[in-house]
């Protein structure tokens, strides 16, 4: 088996770089390691193997989270959000400062968000959406 192995793993404090593996989608292990690196030149990313798949390691730089505020009447359970989440790991949701959790308390369709009963009246609705996203550039 070829490669190169570090007889002392520790990167000195004045190293400018350390290389990893590259190269396309094609090229990349048949059976990889969980933990493995590598720069992924299709894509321009490093990527990890999260020991089923791998993932792109995001992006540096900051995301502009959208927050939508509702107030329950007693009888909606359904609020249209400002704009459409890819899904429920995207949002997170709070009925008077107090946590909801996906499935348990509210389902997801496009950008209505539907609780699974009404919601109290007088009660404040707090969605914030993009949490789970990165920017592109």
């Amino acid at each position: 088996m070829a490669g190169r192995f570090l007889k002392e793993p520790n990167i000195e404090g004045g190293a400018k770089s350390i290389g990893i593996p590259a190269g396309n989608t094609a090229k990349r292990p048949g059976s990889p390691k969980f933990g493995t690196f590598r720069f992924n030149t299709d894509v321009g990313r490093l990527e990890y193997y999260n020991g089923t798949a791998f993932k792109q390691v995001a992006l540096d730089g900051e995301k502009t989270l959208t927050v939508d505020t509702f107030t329950g009447d007693g009888t909606s359970s359904t609020f249209t959000l400002s704009s459409t989440p890819t899904g429920t790991g995207q949002i997170l949701v709070f009925i008077g400062g107090v946590h909801q959790e996906s499935d348990t308390h509210y389902t997801l369709a496009s950008d209505d968000l539907t609780f699974n009963e009404p919601v109290p009246d007088g009660e404040t609705i707090s969605v914030i959406i993009g949490i789970g996203e990165t920017p592109d550039s």
